[in-house]
């Protein structure tokens, strides 16, 4: 390619492999013709796997400054597109990094570092799903005894019994519980709760004794409200419970997932075949993500049809509207 050929002569202090290298890239890139658009997202991951790939914590500022430079380039050399492309995509993956490294930092919460309790905590229910003999609730605790004010948990994820009352996000509750630092990963490329809780706000675990008790009165008062996410998040409880009494055991726990995300309700048996077929993806956000657009597909349709009167009067809408959505 003459414009790979040209900008690799112009820099002569890179060795003559490495602007091969180069060159071969662009030309690849400029290969893929309209499709080049579609590999920002893969340079904006792979910016991401080079955060977690490194042993070390990195600033902030090489992420920024490369995706500027390489969003600066880009325009500079707009008269080559080969390199003009290849400038945006590395202020792709630089910017995938700095947006890894700064969500991170803004995340970044103290992780419980040994074992405490037996204690008794009070604090805010922040989420509530069902889990084998009992629930796994988040719960934003008030002051832990026996920790510096600095290293307190923003969050705690614990198991509670079925004797316990019933709560809702938002809720304040009275416990008493055994905390344990987030367990590390078992094996290599294996599922990693450290760095999913932490990027959950989540700095230990554990399990209550005896029920867990909801505050009420001035008690159970809280400071501030949740907000619009807490509703959100009362609403997804609340549309679980629902669906779980209409279809117990595990048809209701799919449902659920399928419906609101939360998976608890479905036995390990269930689970473990999903993942045996190669279909767990659908109980994860994949699942979530395909009701919404199948309940989006039923509305739309159902509501279309109500506006023409010869079809809404002598067609049974709801029916049709269904069977649209059942092939998504």
């Amino acid at each position: 390619m003459a414009d790979a050929a040209v900008a690799g002569e112009r820099v002569g202090f890179v060795p003559a492999w490495t602007a091969r290298i180069v060159a071969a890239l662009v030309d690849r890139l400029v290969a893929e013709g309209e499709r080049r658009l579609l590999w920002l997202p893969v340079f904006f991951g792979a910016g991401i796997g080079v955060y977690f790939a490194l042993r070390v914590e990195p600033p902030l500022w090489p992420g920024v400054a490369a995706t500027i430079a390489g969003a600066g380039l880009s325009l500079a050399l707009r008269r080559h597109p080969g390199w003009s492309e290849a400038s945006l995509a590395l202020a792709a993956l630089a910017a995938g990094f700095a947006l890894m490294r700064e969500t991170a930092w803004e995340r970044q919460v103290p992780m419980l570092q040994r074992h405490l309790g037996p204690l008794t905590l009070t604090g805010r229910v922040i989420d509530i799903d069902l889990a084998e003999k009992g629930w796994r609730v988040i719960v934003e605790p008030d002051l832990l005894p026996g920790l510096d004010p600095t290293g307190q948990p923003h969050r705690l994820r614990l198991h509670i019994p079925q004797t316990s009352d019933e709560l809702n996000p938002g809720d304040r509750v009275r416990l008493k519980a055994m905390l344990y630092p987030v367990p590390p990963q078992i094996l290599p490329g294996g599922r990693d709760f450290q760095r999913e809780l932490y990027f959950a706000r989540i700095g230990g675990v554990g399990y209550a004794f005896g029920g867990a008790h909801r505050i009420a009165g001035q008690e159970g008062a809280s400071e501030t409200g949740g907000g619009w996410g807490e509703e959100l998040r009362h609403l997804r409880t609340e549309m679980t419970r629902r669906i779980n009494a209409v279809l117990p055991g595990s048809t209701g726990g799919v449902a659920s997932a399928l419906i609101t995300g939360k998976r608890g309700a479905i036995a390990e048996d269930v689970k473990q075949s999903f993942r045996d077929s190669g279909l767990s993806h659908l109980l994860a956000i994949a699942g979530l993500h395909l009701g919404l657009v199948g309940a989006f597909v039923f509305f739309a349709v159902r509501g279309g049809l109500a506006l023409i009167p010869p079809i809404a009067l002598r067609y049974p809408i709801k029916k049709i509207a269904a069977y649209c959505t059942i092939p998504i």
